[in-house]
């Protein structure tokens, strides 16, 4: 399978994977800041959260819909991706605060700001499961099953920037089954990511 070539010819930028999602989940797990113990009062995150979600969707998803804008084709094209691509994982973090920041109001309680900070850090990694997971299947499809090379376009312009800092050469990156490959490893990472986050967040919430 491509997919092995693509983890041989392609290692620093894998290893770079790895070891980006690695050194975040050990943050995740044993970093200590204790001006992120404060608590805060849940009403005002609540509905700043909340405002800030419906605001922030509304324009994404008219950006996915690819409005009449005075700008060029090409830049039309680049908020289409980021708000296709990012939208949701960005979306879920204020939306989860604003359910957890409701839950504590019903409750009667404080929201522990390293808590909250944990349970967005979560959302996001979810969210971005979901996003790269499209481009996982989307290169498997192109690629028959990450069995042909199928040549890139210029979609993958963030890819190619990454690429390029780990000496990728341009004839293997600017290939949807290496970019697939890759995307493999980082929704791995964000799985792990979020299992961090979650799994210290129950600890946390267990022990008040």
């Amino acid at each position: 399978m491509l997919i092995i070539h693509a983890y041989r010819d392609g290692w620093p930028l894998c290893l770079g994977l790895i070891g980006f999602f690695a050194v975040l989940s050990l943050a995740a797990w044993y970093l200590r800041a204790p001006r992120l113990e404060c608590s805060l009062k849940p009403k005002g995150i609540f509905w700043a959260c909340l405002v800030f979600w419906l605001v922030f969707l509304s324009i994404v998803t008219t950006l996915i819909d690819s409005p009449y804008l005075p700008l060029s084709k090409g830049a039309i094209s680049m908020l289409f991706m980021v708000a296709a691509f990012a939208g949701l994982p960005l979306s879920l973090p204020p939306l989860v605060a604003a359910v957890w920041a409701l839950h504590a109001m019903a409750r009667g309680e404080r929201v522990r700001l390293s808590s909250l900070l944990l349970l967005m850090l979560g959302a996001f990694s979810l969210g971005a499961v979901t996003s790269n997971m499209h481009d996982v299947l989307w290169c498997g499809i192109i690629t028959h099953g990450y069995s042909q090379p199928y040549a890139a376009g210029d979609d993958l312009v963030a890819f190619y920037f990454v690429a390029n800092w780990f000496g990728i050469p341009k004839t293997i990156q600017a290939d949807y089954a290496f970019f697939g490959a890759c995307m493999i490893l980082l929704v791995l990472g964000e799985l792990l990511l979020a299992a961090v986050s979650l799994r210290r967040l129950f600890i946390i919430e267990s022990h008040k």
